[in-house]
């Protein structure tokens, strides 16, 4: 048992190192410290060849004139070696998005959009009448959802904090073809559309931000006790079985 515990304590300490290193902040939001990265825009069947990329703000919604209407969402330039960039000798802690919600409705269902998109053209009917979450548009499966599947106001007009840690770790990790996301409602009874400020919104702090918490790359040592650590209690767990 004690060896159990000291090959445990390993894995957790080596595991939080970059967590304990020294963490920095990195924020985006369109039209603040130079940043002018972000994109969004939304699709409606309602009006299928209108383009509302420069809109003040989106909606989310499974029957908005009838029909429902869908949104798109990216901030470009996240990674590189510029200033305000998330340098390739950083690692991502944790990652958030807040979106200043205008209109409280249903929900929302967040995936991965795997086609690339302009805000400026980007319509219903130019996007294969809407967006399809079936693994080739739009990624199958969400990264997350919040709300139901209601008519309700499920989601509250006000700041809306989403965790979006495993979204920014699957781009810097090349896992994700970085074309943003898709924010979908729930079909088909989501009927209570959920709005929020895009990048054009005249307050600047209500755009979209993007927060993400960054630590130095661990050093080959910590991972190699890191690996040595699960080994050992792989083999102790098998000894035990």
């Amino acid at each position: 048992m004690r060896t159990l515990a000291l090959a445990a304590s390993l894995v957790a300490t080596a595991a939080a190192g970059p967590a304990l290193a020294a963490q920095s902040v990195s924020t985006f939001q369109h039209g603040v410290n130079g940043y002018a990265g972000n994109a969004d825009t939304y699709l409606k069947a309602a009006e299928p060849d209108t383009a509302f990329g420069a809109e003040p703000e989106v909606s989310i919604d499974a029957s908005d004139g009838g029909l429902p209407s869908q949104t798109l969402l990216r901030f470009d330039g996240l990674f590189g070696a510029g200033p305000g960039q998330i340098g390739p000798d950083r690692v991502i802690v944790s990652a958030t998005l807040r979106l200043f919600i205008t209109s409280a409705g249903s929900g929302l269902r967040v995936h991965e959009m795997l086609q690339p998109w302009n805000e400026a053209t980007a319509t219903w009917a130019s996007m294969g009448d809407g967006l399809q979450a079936d693994g080739s548009e739009v990624a199958a499966t969400p990264l997350f959802e919040l709300g139901a599947n209601d008519g309700s106001a499920n989601i509250a007009e006000e700041p809306l904090v989403l965790d979006m840690t495993l979204a920014l770790q699957r781009l810097q990790l090349g896992l994700a073809p970085g074309h943003g996301w898709a924010l979908l409602p729930f079909m088909p009874d989501g009927t209570n559309g959920l709005d929020f400020a895009t990048r054009e919104w005249a307050e600047l702090g209500d755009r979209p931000l993007l927060t993400v918490v960054t630590a130095p790359v661990p050093e080959p040592a910590t991972v190699a006790s890191m690996l040595a650590g699960l080994a050992l209690l792989g083999a102790l767990a098998r000894r035990r079985g």
